[in-house]
């Protein structure tokens, strides 16, 4: 429920605002899903990649995924006892 909640206020906030969906986001090329850049936001611990349409008042979102924790550093595992 807190990703879905996240999720919806991340999507108004760009839907409300088009500078804010040129400026804040961050592009990336995914071949299965388009052959076009997409772009994608980050909502709570997850990213939602989205296209627009030219005239950008569309927003569809075309996957969801979990952003997987960080791996501990070589650093820390060679400090563990």
């Amino acid at each position: 429920e807190d990703e879905i909640k996240a999720f919806y206020e991340a999507l108004g906030r760009l839907a409300a605002d088009a500078v804010a969906l040129i400026e804040n986001l961050e592009p990336v090329r995914r071949p299965g899903i388009s052959r076009y850049m997409l772009r994608f936001f980050r909502f709570g611990r997850c990213i939602a990649i989205f296209e627009t349409n030219r005239t950008r008042d569309r927003i569809r979102v075309r996957e969801c995924q979990r952003i997987p924790p960080k791996r501990r550093g070589r650093q820390d595992r060679e400090s563990d006892p």
